[in-house]
């Protein structure tokens, strides 16, 4: 957006003057006599970027606009105009905050080229304090930092900040980050006393972070009495919450032990617990990447590489196990037509579509892939060829009773080939078993499309 600047002199003609120059360099300018007015303009049209002013023109030499520019937001620059014999009061305004003046008579560019400049020093300022607010979070992450995985954090949290507030027992609880995540976390309990009290956590659901709301010296009267009962010295507890993107997401509880926290101790756990939140941030992230390179862009499904790496990981799992896993590749029938006849948005909303077809017709534990272009791919594990057929058949009749397109007012009515193999009958590596599902695809077109094909079906001549 174009900044906006509030021009505020007693002359009209020089208003518009000033006003036409900046407008015609592209600034949003709204303009104002000085008095009362000026006040309700930066109340109702603000907030303003710059206020350009001749403050000779003002009440009690514009310090009463001033400080309304301020009040009204301390982000807003003020350039004041004046003349030569006005320069004591122009340098009285920079005093008091003004960020700079303009000699009269003025220049077509003059008011312009202040405006930049205040413009410029604000954006400098920003990224300077960016910066610095960078470094600063940096180095307050460097220990947590290099944790990458989300179980690792909240165990070196608590060795940090036992050793930051000389303090042996600790408990940290993770509730969710990005998804229902669970994990308890203890530090300075013994075996028996641990696996009591994580025993408790489950069942009493002691140490729960939705209590939490802000740092506690205390913690909830609930959390005490479960501890009493336990027989379990708790003192003062140090409840400290974790949140990842403002959300609750998990909490650290410190035992006071012999002596009580003091306000330095809840500052330096503070910053721990601002660390640990920053890696879990931080892993996150990660995962959500490292999940992104494997996950088609199209239809949310896993894209080929993960395909294939899920193959290999499936059949030495099957081979181990003497376990059956089945493939079914599928294809839709002439798709290029939709692609051609209604675009590729279209063909893209088709293929998203149908990618929620078979995540539904599937289970959890199945692996649901685009392997490239309008072909898909479903690993169907500790599952027979018999079964796998029941499955391909039932997502072809899925399809074919389906209009896809819907949400852009179409009917379109495809159909699906499907090829099926199976480990270990059809072939033992990932190469034999994918080419025999492939080959059985194509045999399914070949046979008049909209049908399942088995590996066994290859010998049949079309």
């Amino acid at each position: 957006m174009h900044a906006r600047v509030l021009l505020v002199d007693a002359d009209s003609g020089v208003r518009e003057w000033i006003s036409a120059a900046l407008s015609r360099e592209g600034y949003g300018v709204v303009s104002a006599p000085p008095g009362p007015e000026v006040a309700g303009r930066l109340a109702k049209d603000g907030p303003f970027d710059v206020v350009v002013t001749d403050l000779s023109t003002c009440e009690g030499g514009g310090i009463e606009l001033l400080e309304a520019v301020r009040g009204a937001s301390s982000e807003t620059e003020v350039v004041v105009l004046a003349e030569d014999a006005a320069a004591a009061a122009a340098m009285q305004a920079l005093r008091l905050g003004a960020a700079d003046y303009v000699r009269k008579p003025l220049g077509e560019h003059d008011v312009g080229l202040a405006v930049r400049r205040c413009l410029l020093t604000r954006r400098l300022m920003r990224e300077n304090e960016a910066l610095r607010a960078a470094i600063r979070a940096f180095e307050s992450a460097r220990s947590l930092g290099s944790c990458l995985e989300t179980a690792d954090v909240l165990p070196l949290a608590l060795d940090m900040l036992s050793e930051a507030l000389d303090r042996d027992r600790a408990v940290a609880r993770l509730v969710e980050v990005d998804g229902p995540i669970e994990g308890v976390y203890l530090r300075g309990f013994g075996d028996a006393e641990g696996a009591e009290l994580r025993g408790r956590i489950e069942r009493d659901k002691l140490f729960d972070p939705h209590e939490l709301e802000r740092p506690s010296a205390r913690g909830s009267e609930s959390l005490h009495n479960g501890l009493d009962r336990l027989g379990l010295d708790s003192g003062d507890l140090l409840a400290l919450p974790l949140r990842v993107d403002g959300r609750l997401v998990g909490g650290i509880w410190l035992f006071a032990g012999e002596r009580s926290f003091e306000t330095e101790e809840v500052r330096r756990a503070e910053i721990v617990v601002r660390q640990a939140e920053l890696a879990l941030l931080n892993a996150q992230r990660f995962v959500q990447a490292t999940e992104k390179a494997f996950v088609d862009d199209v239809t949310d499904l896993y894209n080929s590489r993960y395909l294939l790496a899920a193959v290999d990981r499936e059949i030495e799992r099957a081979d181990r196990g003497r376990l059956e896993l089945s493939v079914l590749f599928l294809d839709l029938d002439r798709f290029k037509l939709v692609n051609d006849r209604y675009g590729h948005l279209v063909g893209s909303s088709v293929l998203r579509e149908l990618g929620g077809v078979l995540r539904e017709c599937s289970r959890t534990i199945d692996t649901v892939g685009r392997y490239g272009g309008d072909e898909f791919t479903i690993l169907l594990v500790d599952t027979g060829l018999e079964g796998a057929q029941q499955v391909a058949e039932r997502i072809r009749s899925a399809v074919a009773g389906r209009p896809f397109g819907a949400d852009r007012g179409l009917r379109l009515q495809l159909t699906l080939s499907v090829g099926v193999a199976t480990f270990p009958f059809h072939g033992r590596s990932r190469e034999q078993v994918l080419d025999m599902a492939d080959k059985a695809m194509y045999l399914a077109k070949a046979l008049g499309r909209d049908r399942v094909c088995t590996a066994d079906e290859l010998t049949i001549s079309p």
